[in-house]
């Protein structure tokens, strides 16, 4: 059976770095994030209910979704998140889970945005989160994304903090020196989950 480790931080922490260093290990890493965008594409069984949900203006000229406009809207309005949520989170953790059975692994990664928040960490044997100062996050963020700082900040403020994380994670892993030294604590604790996994 695979054991699944679940990754989790905010927007601008690392996780997709820490992510990538266990794929790089040779672990199947499963993300969440790239499942939901399917949840929004005219094939998924979820499109038909997400555009009853915000309307006409969430569609395009061409029958895509308009997720632009769905994700002003989500960030604008908690109910219209919640009731998003409560469409694609069913759907992205079926997909998550028959991803991991047909790994047929020692251990597959979840990279997850919202582990806890979704409950998906139920299914985990261990979870980790990636921490980050703010202010850093921010700027990281605004340096890849080509954005203004207060749409981060936004995007921040609708996240799980990360004292929370901290308390709910198996293990915490910071992000706030070198590449090089966060690289090299990545290695050392993905050595000692297989150790204790595998």
């Amino acid at each position: 059976m695979t054991r699944i480790v679940g990754v989790t931080g905010g927007i601008g922490s690392g996780k997709s770095t820490l992510t990538a260093r266990f794929a790089e290990s040779g672990v199947s890493v499963i993300d969440a994030d790239a499942i939901a965008r399917t949840a929004l594409t005219p094939h998924s069984p979820c499109f038909k209910q997400a555009i009853d949900l915000f309307g006409s203006d969430a569609l395009m000229p061409d029958g895509t979704a308009n997720r632009r406009y769905i994700a002003s809207r989500v960030f604008e309005h908690t109910d219209l998140r919640e009731a998003l949520n409560g469409i694609v989170h069913p759907y992205v953790l079926t997909e998550m889970l028959r991803r991991t059975e047909a790994c047929e692994a020692a251990l597959a990664v979840w990279d997850v945005p919202l582990l806890f928040e979704t409950g998906y960490d139920a299914f985990c044997a261990c979870t980790i989160a990636v921490l980050c100062s703010e202010e850093l996050r921010i700027a990281r963020v605004v340096i890849r994304d080509d954005t203004d700082a207060d749409a981060v900040r936004a995007r921040i403020s609708a996240q799980m903090k990360d004292e929370i994380r901290a308390q709910l994670a198996t293990y915490t892993i910071r992000n706030e020196s070198t590449m090089t030294a966060f690289l090299a604590e990545s290695d050392a604790l993905i050595e000692r989950i297989r150790k204790e996994l595998e």
